[in-house]
């Protein structure tokens, strides 16, 4: 039985160590980082070593231990410079409010599935070959597993082996927070700050159950900063200097994106675009030369390459389901056609040809076309799609009724065209292969409606002494409604579970999921020599001889 006092140290301890690899990658890198860019660069660093080690280290007790100790001595470091500490009030104050986002007690629909079970062979096993062969689940790897496993400590167990996700929602309000009040301390009003209230109110008052985040929300919040990046970047003076201020932070988020689901991989696109943006600083010579051979590009490379790899080790599959990716000579490797078939599958559950409790006899001829439209919009867009749609009304009509006045707009001309161009690009192939709110909809709806309006509502705002107030109101008041939704969850889940918090802060634990945990143990038995190294590979024939001596 754990106390709530405990579990909110534990949770401290992660943040505070989070900062420090921030800090300490901001070294290595060479890159000087804003709080909450340190925070967000600390996630993908610990998550980049999280992969390395798990080569040799199963994620136990000694050595998550040892792991965060790391990450605590830099934050102290950090921790010496006064104009960090001044900065520690907007920590705690953020971090305390998110915290009840955390007394979760039912889980993500996933999370006994593949999501615990996952984290739970990184923390009891090395490097395991041809994960996929166990679920269909475990084919789809996501940083945020590799991440949890490392919190994993003492005392608290596993009971913070589900929280990453919380951790890109702190980072995420900070950094929007300081990117808002910077512009209102330079008393410049721009469309980015509109877009950057936009997006905090839409993180917390639509992302406000974190058990619902599972491997696609956190990636979808970081879209909403890589957009800010690229749109702030282009519309400032052309330079040398500009231009890679915004390119080392884009590769990091884009590296950050991609690893929560190589799906994201598709994002890159955008790296593309930020590159023709500033095709006539890049003919010149020295700065392209300088620009293809920094750290944050070496960085940006080594990480594609980890999360491809990881890909290829669970799957056989560089990246999965593409199927012209996959390769059927290894031992672990999951044959063409079964990827084939699951491709199809998650197609026809996007296009809600399938659900939990029906799926169409017809798939081939569901699919075909846009033959399964009239039935996703029956089945999916009334009313999840209405629903969410409706709720981004409310936030923009509040957010005007606030902050515009009755003055006559001005125009002002930016350049959006070319990411708009993008994102409508990525709007339209996630409607034709995946049109799930899950799989990229919720921020490429969000984008698509809040960058037009971020243009026109700046122009129709005065800056004064008010505006400031308004704009703090309103972002009080999305942690307001973050802070009542998850009380009245918990008042729920009180009602239907029995769940109290104050006296056991612990999630809903399925001990069928320990039958994964038998299984790498029995593989553990059978491993194959690899040289001078032992890891485990989990292939077909080995997983039916161990089923069949269970």
């Amino acid at each position: 039985m754990i106390t709530l006092l405990v579990f909110f140290f534990g949770y401290l301890t992660i943040l505070f160590s989070i900062i420090g690899y921030g800090y300490i990658s901001s070294k290595i890198l060479s890159v000087r980082f804003s709080l909450g860019e340190m925070g967000i660069s600390g996630i993908l660093f610990l998550t980049i070593l999280s992969y390395l080690t798990n080569f040799i280290f199963a994620h136990n007790f000694v050595h998550n231990s040892i792991f965060l100790s790391i990450g605590l001595i830099a934050f102290f470091l950090l921790f010496k410079k006064s104009l960090f500490r001044k900065k520690i009030i907007l920590i705690l104050s953020i971090s305390s409010v998110l915290f009840i986002g955390l007394l979760i007690y039912k889980t993500h629909d996933d999370f006994f599935y593949y999501h615990y079970p996952y984290t739970l062979s990184l923390i009891e096993f090395k490097k395991i070959f041809g994960l996929g062969n166990l679920e269909h689940g475990f084919r789809t790897p996501s940083s945020i597993f590799y991440l949890n496993s490392l919190f994993y400590l003492p005392i608290l167990n596993k009971l913070l082996i589900n929280s990453g996700a919380i951790f890109f929602v702190i980072f995420s309000n900070i950094f929007l927070i300081q990117k808002i009040f910077n512009q209102l301390k330079n008393r410049k009003i721009d469309f980015i700050l509109i877009l950057s209230l936009f997006s905090l109110i839409f993180i917390n008052t639509i992302f406000y159950r974190l058990a619902e985040h599972g491997t696609d929300r956190s990636a979808l919040i970081l879209i909403f900063i890589l957009s800010i990046y690229y749109l702030e970047g282009i519309n400032k003076k052309l330079t040398a200097i500009n231009f890679n201020y915004y390119y080392q932070r884009i590769l990091i988020i884009t590296l950050l994106i991609a690893s929560l689901k190589s799906f994201y991989l598709i994002y890159i696109i955008f790296i593309l675009s930020l590159l023709f943006e500033f095709r006539n600083i890049l003919f010149k010579k020295i700065f392209f030369k300088k620009l293809l051979f920094q750290k944050v590009g070496y960085y940006f490379l080594f990480g594609v390459l980890i999360i491809i790899f990881t890909n290829f080790s669970n799957t056989g599959c560089f990246i999965y389901p593409a199927s012209f990716t996959c390769f059927e000579s290894f031992s672990w490797s999951i044959p063409k056609k079964e990827v084939v078939q699951m491709k199809t599958w998650y197609e026809l559950w996007s296009k809600a040809g399938a659900s939990p409790t029906y799926r169409v006899e017809n798939i081939d001829l569901y699919l075909s076309g846009f033959n399964w439209v009239s039935n996703w919009v029956q089945n999916h867009f009334f009313n999840k799609i209405s629903d969410y749609l409706l709720s981004l009304f409310f936030i923009i009509v509040i957010c005007y009724f606030f902050l515009a006045n009755s003055k006559k707009a001005t125009s002002q001309k930016k350049k959006f065209y070319l990411f708009y161009f993008v994102l409508l690009i990525l709007l339209i192939e996630w409607f034709l292969n995946h049109p799930a709110l899950r799989y990229g909809g919720f921020t490429l709806i969000a984008l698509s409606i809040f960058i037009p309006l971020s243009l026109y509502t700046v122009n129709k705002i005065n800056f004064n002494l008010k505006l400031k107030k308004k704009i703090t109101f309103l972002i009080c008041l999305s942690f307001v409604i973050f802070s009542f939704k998850n009380f009245d969850r918990i008042f729920k889940e009180y009602k239907k579970y029995n769940y109290n918090p104050f006296i056991n802060a612990h999630y809903f634990v399925n001990d069928n999921s320990n039958h994964f945990k038998e299984l790498f143990f029995l593989a553990e038995r059978n491993r194959i020599k690899d040289g001078e190294k032992f890891y485990i590979v989990l292939n077909r024939d080995l997983i039916k001889k161990i089923q069949l001596n269970e």
